[in-house]
């Protein structure tokens, strides 16, 4: 298989994906509270569809599936964690607000490792542990509380959406 066809695939399927998640950060971040309603169909679909163009270009090869095994497997839990907000619908609110708790923390320990790494007498630690902090302390809430602030947890999602989408 040709590697450049691949790449470029690649490169296309996510510029669709981080446009796609850009918009529903806009529209969490515009309309909370009704998209609250809808937000497990939404993400549901953006990331049944992200997981299936994520996984899609490594299927035609070995060497690539090989290679990046990690953006593969990434695909397929999207896929999976898709089909289950949307199988289930409005159901699935309390659990997607513990799960984005848990990845949240998750993101609370990076950059703690982040913070640990960069330990010393540049800004970029205290920024890295700031941001374990802040991700911490709202995970923790939402893990505790998964139903109770989740219209400004959508505020939140939205921002962090268009964040890691631009």
């Amino acid at each position: 298989m040709n590697v450049d066809f691949l790449n470029g695939a690649v490169s296309a399927m996510k510029r669709i994906v981080c446009g796609l998640f850009t918009v529903i950060g806009l529209l969490c971040v515009m309309f909370p509270r009704q998209i609250t309603a809808v937000l497990p169909y939404v993400l549901g679909i953006a990331m049944a569809g992200a997981g299936a163009l994520y996984c899609a270009p490594y299927f035609r090869s070995r060497e690539a599936r090989v290679e990046h095994s990690t953006e593969l497997a990434s695909g397929c839990v999207l896929l999976v964690v898709g089909i289950v907000c949307i199988v289930h619908g409005a159901e699935f609110i309390g659990p997607m607000g513990i799960v984005w708790a848990m990845i949240g923390i998750r993101k609370a320990a990076r950059s703690l490792s982040r913070a640990i790494q960069e330990f010393g007498a540049n800004a970029a630690c205290v920024v890295s542990f700031m941001g374990c902090i802040v991700r911490m302390t709202l995970s923790v809430l939402l893990l505790l509380y998964p139903m109770e602030k989740f219209v400004g947890h959508i505020v939140l999602l939205g921002l962090e959406l268009i964040a890691v989408s631009i």
